[in-house]
């Protein structure tokens, strides 16, 4: 699952190095893992935001949908994974 994400970001980063401002909808923010690399638990947007955050960008990251979208360059959109 790890490998899956990095290779999106790896394949996104490109896109949107032009970007200011990025907003992160993190639609479900109890889907949480530990992260045995960093000893904490996360949700789903950590990684990007980290990420985007460490490349220079303006990152803003909720759980619900801004109504104007207009001062965004970028949306990025977290569903979760399937709970059993």
């Amino acid at each position: 699952m790890k490998r899956v994400f990095f290779v999106l970001v790896l394949f996104l980063v490109p896109f949107v190095t032009n970007a200011a401002q990025i907003y992160i909808w993190n639609y479900d923010p109890l889907d949480t893992y530990t992260d045995s690399q960093i000893g904490l638990l996360v949700d789903c947007a950590y990684w990007l935001e980290q990420t985007l955050s460490g490349n220079g960008h303006t990152v803003q990251t909720g759980t619900t949908l801004p109504a104007d979208l207009s001062s965004f360059d970028v949306i990025f959109v977290t569903l979760g994974w399937y709970r059993c």
